[in-house]
């Protein structure tokens, strides 16, 4: 479960355009840099609109096709942003691929998007291509997936994302041990929202439930925006604690959440829509 219920890659890397502090682009930065992905959205539409010379960069379409990813979930959108930046040129390729893997990914063509990540970090090593690689490998429960993690910790030995996925490939080895350690080794690294959230479905696969919900609901607390799988997950756990009652609680929360995403209609099928 904690790699298949992942829904999209995280921890994304600006373009390096974005890196220029000039009109206005600096605010789409810290926008994008702090998770605020659809005040970035709207920041970014609006400078495009008012100064058009942005409009005519293939990164800007790049990043405004991530940016459609992460507030809309619209691949075809992405897909026809990709397209115009592919016709004006990217200067940071890199990125480029990275954000056709993770439109593809989205779009359910994981083979097609392995091979995009592979080129994005082919092309540009920085740390936050191998991660999204390394993430999609593990959701694709790709053997590789291991030693792409590895390569993170030897670049960033203190990657709490990397420790948490570490632990997820030791957990599905069965090694409960090192999944632990690599857990209790995140926790010290104060994970932010996303990571807390990854943290917790960790606990889970280690059926840790307890401990899971703690991570869930200290996620939501953080500012973890997907609050309808987050509500599934503590669903399930309350469950497999025989707990049907806050079970169908937050299974009713998750459904009024997310309708419409998959692991939410599982629990819900499953145990509140009797």
């Amino acid at each position: 479960m904690l790699v298949n219920g992942l829904r999209r890659i995280i921890l994304r890397s600006c373009p390096k355009f974005v890196f220029t502090r000039k009109h206005g682009i600096e605010d789409v930065l810290t926008m994008y840099t702090k998770g605020h992905f659809r005040e970035a959205h709207t920041a970014l539409s609006k400078l495009m609109a008012t100064q058009p010379r942005w409009a005519k960069g293939g990164d800007v379409y790049a990043l405004c096709a991530e940016l459609e990813l992460l507030t809309n979930h619209d691949t075809d959108k992405a897909s026809e942003l990709l397209r115009k930046a592919e016709q004006i040129g990217c200067s940071d390729i890199g990125y480029y691929y990275r954000v056709k893997a993770e439109t593809l990914w989205d779009a359910g063509d994981h083979e097609t998007a392995l091979q995009y990540f592979e080129r994005s970090v082919a092309t540009d090593t920085r740390e936050r291509h191998l991660i999204s690689f390394a993430q999609a490998l593990s959701c694709a429960r790709d053997k590789r997936a291991l030693d792409v993690w590895q390569e993170v910790l030897g670049k960033d030995p203190q990657n709490c994302l990397a420790h948490i996925y570490v632990g997820c490939e030791a957990a599905m080895s069965g090694d409960t041990e090192k999944a632990l350690l690599m857990a209790k080794k995140a926790e010290e690294l104060h994970p932010s929202a996303e990571e807390t959230f990854d943290l917790a479905r960790l606990y889970q696969e280690l059926r840790e439930f307890n401990t899971s919900i703690d991570n869930y609901l200290q996620a939501k607390k953080l500012g973890y925006e997907e609050l309808g799988p987050l509500y599934a997950a503590v669903a399930d756990c309350h469950l497999s604690l025989g707990d049907a009652v806050l079970g169908q609680k937050y299974a009713k929360r998750a459904l009024r959440c997310d309708p419409e995403n998959d692991y939410v209609k599982e629990v819900w099928q499953k145990y509140g829509g009797k």
